[in-house]
């Protein structure tokens, strides 16, 4: 992959980075990798999401894996090529505005917004069983949710420095809990490696070859397993180095991603005494591990589990602290709280208020009895912002030759039409396959909110346009 260095280290860095209000440039390449794949929660991803491509496709889960990587590599590249020409804490929205314009700009900015506004809240909202699996304990959902969401904003305001540790700190028990779960699926297979070439399904009791029809359609549940590789974009004003250290990043996010959930997700698939029965449990993974192991083993695991979901969240709150921090600079907000996104904390370095801004709506959500429901829309936000940075990545070249792209992928313009083929089918059969159009009335009515702010704050921003 060629990427150009800079001559000026200067140069990497967006107008205004040296005020006062500046974030500080503390971060290595490592401290990002770190950050970022935390915020993926490979765990939560191998027992929670992963199962529905067992479920679809048997044996075959893994040979979607393999595919999903492909177009998640696609998408990396996108990103790669898109974060070093167009260096911004405001990662997606800045690319999509240099490259289309202020409103298709905003319109992703909210789209992203919106997204980071409901995970948080998912992934606490689950995370009680495995804390009380883990210690034979009785907390509710809500509580230990409500613990978890607070606790990790007030982490997220700290030195950048320091969460790198303490993400870094966390991963590092994740992926030993991922290793101990794939040593226990290689050291006791239960079938030949073949079973990935020629791989079975399960139905109506008995197992039938997998067809391209139940790998194909497992992809897209491959490919929100390894979402988040992108996030690296939002530390790109905490990163040292050139602008090549941001594509960097996200090269080494996507590659980390891949190995710590394929290794272990290969194990689970040869290592199931029955994919029979692993396809019929409420709990695929845990079945294996409970056939596989003992009871001391599954609490070791609990623990892992509970403690990837509360790393994911203090890393996606540094995330989002970054993009509101920059949608303050580009004053996309009214001016006091344009004023307040940008203020860095005195000792931690860290756009504190900004960080902190989205955990009342967070807490709030909590409390939503049918929060599922409607986060269901998230999983097409996704998409669509997969496909603008996509297009964004076709047409960067060609309409910015202004910028330097520090990066340029290979093969280019393959990676992104690759990349908006797979987003734009994995979209249309996600919607294909929504029981009701709940999903398509929020989009909706995000997309009316979002036209009213930009024509009351964001259309009148010098700073937006000329950014």
């Amino acid at each position: 992959m060629a990427i150009t260095e800079t001559s000026v280290a200067a140069q990497a860095v967006p107008a205004g980075l040296g005020t006062s209000g500046a974030l500080k440039q503390s971060l290595s390449v490592r401290d990002v990798v770190m950050i970022t794949v935390s915020g993926v929660t490979p765990a939560s991803s191998i027992f929670v999401i992963a199962p529905f491509a067992i479920q679809q496709a048997g044996s075959g889960a893994v040979l979607s894996f393999l595919l999903g990587g492909v177009l998640a590599l696609a998408f990396a590249l996108c990103y790669a090529e898109l974060s070093a020409a167009h260096r911004s804490a405001g990662g997606e929205y800045v690319m999509a505005k240099r490259v289309f314009g202020a409103l298709p700009g905003y319109l992703t900015f909210i789209a992203v917004l919106a997204v980071s506004v409901f995970i948080p809240a998912v992934l606490a909202s689950g995370a009680a069983p495995y804390l009380n699996n883990a210690f034979g304990t009785n907390f509710s959902n809500q509580s230990v949710a409500l613990a978890i969401v607070v606790l990790s904003y007030v982490l997220g305001i700290l030195n950048i420095k320091t969460n790198a540790w303490i993400t870094g700190a966390f991963l590092t028990v994740e992926v030993l809990v991922l290793l101990l779960i794939a040593y226990l699926g290689f050291s006791e297979p239960h079938r030949a490696i073949s079973a990935l070439v020629h791989p079975q399904v399960a139905s109506n009791g008995t197992l039938i070859s997998a067809t391209a029809a139940a790998i194909i359609p497992a992809v897209g549940t491959a490919i929100f397993c390894y979402n988040g590789f992108g996030a690296a974009v939002f530390l790109a004003e905490d990163l040292e180095g050139g602008n090549r250290s941001v594509a960097k990043a996200v090269m080494y996010s996507l590659l980390a991603i891949l190995l710590i959930e394929l290794i272990p997700l290969t194990a689970i698939v040869l290592g199931a005494p029955s994919l029979i029965d692993m396809s019929k449990s409420a709990d695929p993974i845990g079945y294996v591990v409970r056939e596989l192991s003992n009871p001391v083993i599954m609490r070791v695991v609990s623990a892992g589990i509970f403690l990837s979901v509360f790393n994911a969240i203090i890393a996606i709150v540094i995330q989002v602290g970054r993009l509101l921090y920059s949608s303050g600079r580009h004053a996309l907000w009214v001016r006091s709280c344009n004023h307040a996104f940008t203020r860095i904390h005195p000792r931690f370095d860290s756009p504190w208020l900004a960080t902190l801004t989205l955990a009342v709506p967070s807490a709030l959500l909590l409390f939503v009895s049918s929060l599922d429901e409607l986060t269901a829309f998230t999983v097409d936000l996704l998409l669509v912002i997969y496909i603008v940075i996509a297009v964004a990545a076709l047409a960067s070249r060609v309409v910015r030759r202004d910028v330097e792209h520090h990066y340029r992928m290979p093969l280019w313009p393959l990676p992104p039409l690759v990349a908006i083929v797979g987003a734009t089918y994995t979209l249309y059969t996600t919607m294909q396959s929504a029981a009701k159009p709940t999903d398509l009335y929020i989009i909706g009515g995000l997309l009316v909110l979002a036209l009213a702010m930009y024509a009351a704050w964001a259309r009148h921003s010098v700073t937006f346009r000329e950014l």
